[in-house]
């Protein structure tokens, strides 16, 4: 992937981002807010909601991208995993068949030496 961030990248990163946590930040402001003073929420209700569209406007359709893209993602990566599964399992096979050979190998070779040695004690 490269790391040269194109003209679109640089204005998602300082315009849609922002716009979608001061969304939310709005929002749960607005929340808490209502939870402490419900009072002042009611009586500014209009002015509420009108900050939160107008910033919400911009954000939440940023935000429905951002989680399709997400989504997405997770669909390529659950549809990738019986192959990485496979992938790992005959690879461990493989390693597993590899240490047996060698463990024979070396096996093979300590009765050989133990033979060698035999052979030359005999003479």
């Amino acid at each position: 992937m490269s790391k040269h961030k194109t003209f679109n990248d640089k204005m998602v990163h300082k315009t849609v981002i922002p716009a979608i946590y001061l969304w939310l930040l709005a929002c749960g402001a607005v929340v808490g807010m209502g939870i402490w003073k419900p009072d002042v929420v009611l009586a500014n209700l209009d002015g509420f909601i009108a900050l939160i569209a107008i910033i919400g406007g911009v954000a939440a359709p940023a935000l429905n991208t951002v989680l399709r893209m997400w989504e997405t993602e997770q669909s390529a990566e659950i549809d990738d995993l019986p192959t990485q599964l496979g992938h790992k399992r005959d690879r461990a096979e493989a390693e597993h068949t590899h240490r047996m050979n060698i463990e024979k190998s070396s096996q093979t070779h300590e009765h050989e030496v133990i033979k060698h040695q035999e052979g030359l004690k005999i003479k």
